[in-house]
């Protein structure tokens, strides 16, 4: 049975000039849309266009099993926007890694190519031409140098242009690095 990333009871929508989006870390709550308290925000999302932009929750909303039988679920990133011809997925990190400094990065990027593993056997994947993925972490807001090689891989093997920051801009306007 195919997975439906649109029939999600967790979806949310906003066509507000700068909103952000949350996660509470510790509790088993999907992450979602917040247009007024900015101190929670882990990813900010600028919109200066006004354009009517949706955020579905993936993690803790929509099941995607690795096992049925098991009942084990598969790695999920925290949600994903969509407007127009674009689809955004987005892992929202909080904090460092208690193991390793880059291991938010790893985890997030596992996530990420999971999820969208998952969304690209969906007829529903066809409907986008612009694809992109964000780890989103509240401690560290803009990416360094040091990921340019991990951010070419990921649009290798995935399609989808990775940036590794904090700030998602509606519509995107892909810089030359």
């Amino acid at each position: 049975m195919e997975i439906d990333f649109f029939n999600s009871q967790c979806q949310f929508v906003s066509n507000k000039k700068r909103f952000g989006l949350c996660d509470e870390q510790d509790n088993k709550k999907p992450a979602y849309l917040d247009e007024r308290n900015g101190a929670k925000w882990i990813a900010v999302v600028e919109n200066e266009e006004l354009k009517e932009v949706h955020f579905i929750a993936i993690d803790n909303c929509i099941d995607i099993w690795r096992d049925k039988e098991k009942k084990e679920m598969d790695n999920r990133c925290d949600g994903m926007l969509w407007y127009d011809k674009a689809v955004v997925f987005v892992e929202l990190k909080e904090r460092e890694s208690k193991k390793s400094k880059n291991d938010w990065v790893k985890d997030g990027e596992k996530q990420l190519k999971c999820t969208i593993e998952y969304f690209e056997k969906t007829e529903q994947s066809n409907i986008f031409r612009e694809k992109r993925a964000y780890i989103a972490n509240k401690a560290h807001p803009t990416f360094k140098e040091s990921q340019l090689q991990r951010m070419k891989s990921f649009k290798q093997e995935t399609g989808y242009t990775l940036r590794i920051e904090n700030r998602i801009k509606i519509p995107y306007i892909n810089t030359p690095s």
